[in-house]
């Protein structure tokens, strides 16, 4: 029996010296970089003994995502197992600048602390100074000479110690502000210190000695990309030019030197199970009413929809709005919509706040009063909020373009440091073919914009972002690219150009006010001039508008649009119009309003 226990200890301790374990660095090749996290792919190589082996590859980030860990080999080696932990002892090399600035950080609390203790040492010199001063002038006997002298000696001393005092508390005040400098400095760098380092143990057997290769990816969060471009007008017979630009930055806790980048717009998957489909819903897109700063959900209405008009009850600034829908009128004055808050018939709507909304839908005529009866005749407000703070699993941009996956390959090799700071990197160059439009809205904006519209914008693979607008080689501002609105064609807005001028001016002549009956009517008329001082001919397209009645009392007659496209659901008049160079045109846009003269209606 003693020598079968004997026997198994034997072979215990040579099965477990026969797994070998190590520490193996390895290097980043490539990292491949998507609008939220990154994938980093690293190999190194090993001397690989018969047997096991447990590997220890350290020194990656403390972010490592352990679900989406994959070890490759050679084939020369089976891989047994896989296992992810933070090290907390071994912690993660800091940079160079970051180890001399906590050394002066250092050697100034050395220094703080040495002048605090001398300050101590003076105030009990001082204080004994003072102690014995009261001491001798309180002795009774002494010769004035002796006084005379002691106080002397006592003054020059205190005054020595209290110039010393002052001299150390100012030294402290200057080592201070130097001190707060440092530390600003450590912040600026957004470098989270005494970083475990991240480690993956993997254990694999081999059946004779040999040199292998090693190669492992994992996702990580802290790391992002978002684009952005550089749209260049040349003139109107050439194509844009386009700069696309990636905007990279990380804080993985590991610097990546020299490495091949990827940028990628999939989005990060950490888990082996395969996605489950869900109902895909559709209906209209409406775009977003609520991207700027309102205060009420009647003011995110104002002007958005056709047929839906808000206005104040009063002149007053912060009077209550109302909103009216066309189609819905009532003779004792009832003219408001019916609200529906959730499925709840009946809310006030004025209790809610703008950023608690999802969605707003308008039903009209025959669509409410199928739905909601009689109570639905002017008009219907359905109100969906977001639940618990966020948007519902139904998508609101139903109709937006479902964006394919891109990747674009970094010819060069690039360096992002590991601070949180957005590296910009040039990636790709593109002409796109565009047709060049003047747009002006006179009555809000005395000033012509040139507008590129860009027909094949989806062959070049242009993603949501912002844009870098120059004309020619002058920077005229930026915009905003919105490639998830479903449209054949793509517009850019390249500013205002100075060379086309409008103006709007009211034709006190045409204008008039009379009573017919028991009703007022009154007239006006406006002339707009647009003028090409441009060398070339231009196309321009100008925009004005009709009022919109909302209230059978009041009644609308267009007089005169100088054979512009009337829209008579919005009011909205465009001229398409063609300009030889130095040519000006005269547009013309009259109408009247007739409403009782008992009431008082803003007609222009």
């Amino acid at each position: 029996m003693k020598y079968l226990i004997f026997g198994f200890l034997i072979c215990l301790s040579i099965s477990v010296s026969a797994q070998r374990e190590f520490e193996l660095k390895s290097n980043i090749t490539r990292v491949n970089v998507f609008t939220q996290g990154a994938q980093v792919n690293r190999s190194a190589k090993l001397q690989v003994q018969a047997g096991q082996t447990k590997l220890k590859l350290t020194g990656l980030s403390p972010y490592v995502e352990k679900e989406s860990i994959r070890i490759n080999g050679d084939g020369s080696y089976a891989i047994l197992s896989v296992q992810h932990q933070n090290d907390y002892i071994n912690q993660l090399d800091k940079d160079k600048e970051i180890e001399a600035i906590e050394a002066k950080i250092e050697n100034i609390d050395y220094n703080i602390e040495d002048e605090e203790t001398f300050i101590k040492v003076i105030n009990s010199k001082l204080a004994f100074f003072n102690s014995n001063s009261e001491v001798v002038s309180n002795e009774k006997g002494i010769s004035s000479e002796a006084l005379i002298s002691l106080s002397a000696v006592y003054g020059s001393n205190v005054e020595a110690l209290h110039l010393d005092l002052l001299n150390r508390q100012r030294k402290i005040k200057t080592y201070i502000k130097e001190k707060t400098k440092l530390n600003n400095q450590l912040r600026s760098l957004n470098i989270k210190q005494d970083l475990p380092s991240g480690t993956i143990i993997v254990t694999i057997e081999s059946l004779k000695s040999q040199t292998a290769d090693i190669s492992f990816n994992y996702l990580v969060e802290n790391a992002s990309w978002y684009p952005t471009y550089d749209v260049r007008f040349v003139g109107v017979n050439e194509p844009l030019n386009v700069t696309y630009k990636a905007n990279i930055k990380q804080n993985t806790g590991i610097d990546w030197k020299d490495v091949n980048v990827v940028l990628s717009t999939a989005k990060t998957n950490l888990s082996a199970k395969i996605p489950e489909l869900a109902p895909f819903y559709i209906d209209y897109y409406y775009p977003p009413l609520l991207s700027h700063s309102i205060s009420s959900i009647d003011e995110a209405l104002q002007g958005k929809m056709a047929g839906v008009a808000v206005q104040q009850t009063t002149g007053a600034p912060g009077a209550d709005m109302k909103m009216r829908i066309r189609g819905g009128s009532s003779i004792n004055g009832a003219n408001d919509p019916l609200y529906v808050i959730d499925g709840h018939v009946g809310g006030d709507i004025s209790k809610l706040s703008p950023s608690d909304i999802e969605r707003i839908d308008i039903l009209k005529d025959a669509s409410a009063t199928a739905v909601y009866g009689s109570r639905g005749n002017n008009g219907v407000v359905v109100v969906t909020t977001k639940k618990d703070g966020q948007s519902s699993s139904m998508p609101m941009t139903i109709t937006t373009k479902q964006e394919t996956v891109s990747e674009y390959v970094i010819n060069a090799k690039q360096s992002i440091l590991s601070n949180d700071k957005v590296s910009t990197l040039s990636f790709r160059n593109s002409s796109l073919k565009a047709e060049f439009e003047y747009q002006s809205v006179p009555k809000l904006s005395e000033n012509v914009y040139l507008i590129a519209k860009i027909p094949d914008w989806y062959k070049a693979n242009l993603m949501s972002a912002e844009v870098n607008v120059y004309m020619e080689n002058a920077f005229v501002g930026k915009s905003d690219l919105d490639t998830k609105l479903f449209k054949d064609t793509l517009e850019v807005s390249f500013g205002v150009d100075n060379n086309v001028s409008i103006e709007r001016e009211k034709l006190s002549e045409f204008s008039e006010s009379q009573f017919v009956g028991s009703n007022r009517k009154e007239t006006v008329a406006y002339k707009i001039n647009v003028r090409n001082n441009k060398p070339y001919q231009i196309s321009t397209k100008v925009a004005d508008q009709i009022p919109v009645s909302t209230s059978k009392e009041i009644q609308i007659e267009t007089l005169e649009v100088s054979n512009g496209q009337l829209d008579t659901l919005t009011g909205k008049v465009e001229w398409d119009i063609t300009l030889a160079p130095n040519e000006t045109k005269e547009l013309i846009i009259k109408y009247s309003v007739k409403y009782p003269k008992n009431k008082q209606v803003m007609i222009e």
